[in-house]
């Protein structure tokens, strides 16, 4: 009854805030800077949820979607969708909400980990299952995949250790109960690689440059010692222990018992005028790891063939390289100040020029694809932040709120949330720079066609 209360008297709080600040938006003309920490306060309960079951990187900050889900009318069992998802922040809170969770990510260990915490589970044949598995690893045989430069990331007795438990989890959990395993085996592998635990993206700890690592440089040494210690069995029994309690219990009243999760943003499998609300953050351009930062895990987990990450790279929007015949396209982007940009870009960096350019037109067709699915005055959150491009500053939130526009979209908010850490990998070489605030729009659909 308590909870039920607080829950009502948040939401009330956040439908107050939201209406003062779309009548201090619409009185100025001009973005609202907030504080969403400040705004939606977490209930204290956040870092033992479900958010915390993988480290993966660049997490939406959770109070964003909790605000707007309490702030916005819903309706119990309606649509939610994510297309940029990354690891289901918003899909968990909408799902808590009541809704029914749709996302999309190009990175399968990102749906991955989105399916694992989506999925209610029954926890008592869970801690059986990891019963099962203990018992096994000891004698499995070692499975090894597929894993970039594994000699470089891991010693020859935790890749052994690995493989047999990679081998005891294929061999003893069902379908339905594998992907809470794999996302903790996931989190394991990290945990016992060579990488250095500060960092989003590997970069192998050295001892020789100890000196550079500051304050935390002995910490980050001692990690290399106790790595030719630790019992890789018991820490992922450890990790699966916890991730089984943060996970959704089976019989909780969910919106669904599976959610549906897609590739592609660009192409999804959600029917037209279908939806009613999407929250959603997507990549940055150009700026963002994630692929790379995957790495050790899609490795691990068999999703690496041949140990080339560059398919898995080729499906992503804001990715780090492009193909050859991926040229500069003379048509341009249909945003004028964009393809003036890109012009000044070209000169400095052809190749970011390309990058930035190809963003663009990829994210006009999952805005497209976005606009395709909301009903006539469904709600669309969308939270991204500018960065240069060749130290030239390019502001994503004008260009992505103009598409978005043009795509039937009428901007009803404009807020600025300041980003104090975030886990982001925005520098992502020396012309990149770093994201230091972030652009949140609340759009309305407000016409039935393109």
């Amino acid at each position: 009854m308590l909870l039920s209360t607080k829950r009502e008297e948040q939401r009330g709080a956040a439908e107050s805030s939201l209406l003062h600040l779309i009548a201090r938006f619409e009185a100025t003309g001009s973005a609202v800077e907030v504080n969403f920490r400040q705004l939606m306060s977490s209930d204290g309960s956040t870092n033992k949820s479900a958010h915390a079951i993988h480290p993966y990187p660049a997490k939406l900050l959770v109070n964003i979607p909790q605000f707007f889900l309490a702030a916005l009318p819903t309706v119990s069992g309606s649509a939610l969708l994510d297309p940029f998802c990354g690891s289901g922040t918003v899909l968990y809170e909408g799902m808590l909400a009541g809704l029914r969770p749709i996302g999309s990510d190009s990175n399968p260990l990102a749906r991955l980990i989105t399916t694992a915490k989506l999925t209610p589970l029954d926890r008592a044949i869970a801690r059986r299952h990891l019963d099962e598995v203990m018992a096994a690893y000891p004698s499995a045989s070692p499975n090894i995949p597929d894993v970039v430069n594994r000699d470089y990331w891991f010693s020859e007795r935790i890749s052994d250790c690995l493989g047999r438990l990679k081998t005891a989890i294929q061999r003893n959990v069902p379908a339905p109960y594998r992907p809470v395993f794999d996302v903790s085996f996931s989190a394991t592998a990290r945990r016992v690689s060579y990488a250095d635990p500060r960092l989003s993206v590997p970069v192998k700890i050295n001892p020789d440059r100890s000196a550079r690592y500051g304050a935390k440089g002995d910490e980050v040494i001692r990690r290399l010692v106790r790595l030719g210690e630790v019992d890789v069995g018991a820490l992922f029994w450890s990790i699966a222990s916890q991730n089984i309690q943060r996970c959704p219990e089976l019989g909780q009243l969910f919106a669904v018992d599976r959610p549906e999760i897609f590739s592609d943003a660009r192409s999804l499998g959600v029917a037209e005028a279908s939806v009613d609300l999407a929250i959603t953050s997507p990549p940055y351009v150009g700026a963002q790891k994630y692929v790379r930062a995957s790495s050790l895990s899609l490795g691990w987990l068999g999703l690496t063939p041949d140990c080339k990450l560059r398919p898995i790279e080729r499906q992503s929007i804001g990715r780090e390289h492009l193909a050859a015949d991926e040229a500069l396209t003379s048509s341009g982007t249909g945003i004028p100040e964009a393809d003036a940009l890109l012009e000044e870009i070209v000169e400095r960096n052809p190749l970011r020029a390309r990058i930035a350019q190809r963003y663009l037109l990829e994210m006009r067709d999952a805005l497209s694809e976005l606009s395709r699915t909301m009903r006539h005055d469904g709600n669309l959150v969308l939270v991204v932040g500018p960065n240069l491009v060749a130290g030239l500053e390019f502001p994503t939130p004008f260009f992505l709120q103009r598409i978005a526009e043009g795509l039937g979209f009428s901007t009803k908010l404009h807020l600025l949330d300041s980003i104090a850490s975030r886990g982001l990998m925005t520098k992502r070489n020396r012309t990149a720079g770093l994201i230091q605030q972030e652009s949140v729009f609340l759009l309305k659909r407000v016409r039935t066609g393109a």
